[in-house]
């Protein structure tokens, strides 16, 4: 797609129209106004446990803990928040529609993993308007390029395996660039960028001597993805890699130790 196009719909997304519009209504700047978009943001976080972003949405999906063979209608299905529009889709849409469709199954099935849950075909086929043959297509190609698609049909045949973080995280430790990686596993430079972060931080506060539970309280990731990084850590640590020079790198969420109070971590 044309990038004019492109920048068009990413002047479009509903996070910049709302700007937009207190701009207007109060007379702000563009700079003053994103800002107190994103104060709003934290009080809604806060006052009224709104947690979704723009772009999220709240879908149905089976619960991953469900045994396969079951028909979907008898399988317990709880809420995930999935991440429907993102800003990493327009990057994906510079190479056309179809690697767009890819880049949002890929994140979808992903998102919905790491809440406990799988997709199914059927779901990814309602969420992306496509065919069920065009969705298996999809799938089939991303697998081949050795792109981690975790569906209900596969997850239930093979297991769990890691998550598409760790795997980022641990070609970053084993010292591919991130624009190495971004060509390796199909991520965007600021989605790789986030999980390593993201690793450094469980990293930091492990070594500060907290728990699982008091890092999931601290960080709000998932019992399952801050083990799969502690694993990391482990084997890093053990094979002498350059992993006490990356964590030295700074990291304001993690400088200072962390205390539990009040049922959180306080950084």
């Amino acid at each position: 797609m044309e990038p004019r196009i492109i920048e068009r719909l990413q002047a479009k997304s509903p996070e910049e129209a709302i700007i937009e519009q207190i701009g207007r209504d109060f007379n702000l700047s563009s700079f003053m106004a994103r800002t107190q978009f994103r104060q709003i943001q934290k009080y809604f976080e806060k006052y009224v446990n709104l947690r979704r972003e723009v772009g999220q949405i709240t879908f149905l999906a089976v619960s991953e803990d469900e045994a396969p063979g079951r028909p979907v209608a008898e399988c317990k299905r709880i809420a995930i928040t999935l991440t429907y529009d993102s800003p990493d889709d327009l990057e994906a849409l510079h190479q056309g529609v179809a690697r767009l469709r890819q880049s949002k199954i890929q994140r979808l099935t992903q998102e919905a993993q790491e809440q406990g849950a799988l997709l199914t075909q059927e779901d990814l086929a309602r969420l992306m308007c496509a065919s069920r043959s065009t969705i298996k297509r999809d799938i089939g190609r991303l697998r081949q390029e050795g792109v981690s698609v975790p569906t209900r049909g596969q997850i239930k045949d093979i297991g769990k395996g890691v998550s598409h973080k760790t795997q980022i995280v641990s070609d970053w430790l084993a010292g591919y660039t991130f624009s190495q990686i971004k060509i390796r596993r199909r991520h965007s430079i600021h989605a790789i960028e986030r999980y390593c972060r993201d690793f450094q931080r469980v990293a930091r506060l492990h070594k500060q001597g907290l728990s699982v539970a008091d890092i999931r309280l601290g960080t709000g990731f998932s019992e399952r993805l801050i083990k799969e990084y502690l694993s990391l850590y482990e084997q890093a640590e053990a094979t002498g890699t350059h992993l006490e020079q990356l964590l030295t790198q700074p990291d304001l969420a993690t400088q200072e130790p962390a205390l539990i109070k009040r049922g959180g971590l306080l950084k």
